[in-house]
């Protein structure tokens, strides 16, 4: 299957889990709790983003918003309730129909979703913010370069913008993927068993991660008019990324 496709059926299977990687949200074991947890843990994430982007960038609008890569609107949902507009891109079908009902519930009217940047009515202007978080490295390098590209494209002159890429895998990341197959499973052993099961049994659709050239990413940020920035290191696993905290001139 193809990327989107994977993307497409995590969203009919397992579209909280495949959003946020613990058992906890498999959609066998979701509770009223546990969603109520999914959503906590989102708002309080964009929190400390928004928190970090003002701290370096100093202030900026929130009136018309972007969230790429939105999923069930984890973040999209609080995100919209700080903005007069908002927008949620998602390449699966199935998770902008979570999404929706999920904002319905929050009582989002101010959302609007689309399934790739290119369908939004360019007569709607440009966005004051746009955010992406642990999405683009799930994404091939050379078609998420298109996709930064088009997305910074689109942010307004002092607008803001807060995205996410991976860069690296770490020492303990590379050796693993290079063991013997008995040693790895030893080392999944330590890890919930039930996440082990169903990587043995092949049941989850693939979810592939990706490292950027920064070169090509700070390249692109000067291209379309960035002209301040500053960054926080992530890892996920052993995958190394940062978020980009930037400003349009």
């Amino acid at each position: 299957m193809s990327a989107d496709e994977e993307w497409q059926a995590w969203g009919e299977r397992d579209p909280y889990f495949g959003v946020l990687t613990h058992e906890r949200f498999r959609r066998a074991q979701l509770t009223p709790q546990q969603l109520e947890t999914f959503f906590r843990i989102g708002r309080q994430e964009f929190g400390e983003i928004l928190a970090d982007c003002r701290a370096h960038l100093g202030d900026f609008s929130l009136q018309r918003t972007l969230d790429f890569g939105c999923g069930t609107g984890r973040l999209l949902i609080p995100l919209a309730e700080l903005s007069g507009t908002s927008v949620g891109i998602d390449v699966s079908d199935a998770m902008r129909a979570e999404a929706a009902r999920n904002c319905a519930a929050f009582g989002r009217t101010n959302v609007q979703l689309f399934r790739t940047i290119e369908e939004v009515p360019a007569t709607a202007g440009d966005f004051s913010f746009i955010h992406s978080y642990i999405v683009l490295q799930h994404i091939a390098p050379q078609r998420g370069l298109r996709i930064l590209a088009a997305l910074l494209a689109r942010l307004a002159p002092g607008g803001a913008a807060a995205l996410h890429l991976t860069f690296a895998r770490s020492r303990y990341a590379q050796t693993l993927g290079t063991q013997p197959l008995m040693r790895r499973l030893t080392r999944e052993l330590g890890r919930p068993w039930r996440r082990l099961v169903h990587r043995l049994r092949g049941d989850d659709p693939k979810m592939p991660m990706h490292a950027y050239s920064m070169n090509r990413v700070l390249y692109l940020l000067h291209h379309h008019g960035v002209r301040c920035g500053a960054f926080r290191f992530t890892d996920h696993a052993g995958h190394l990324g940062a978020i980009l905290f930037v400003k349009r001139g």
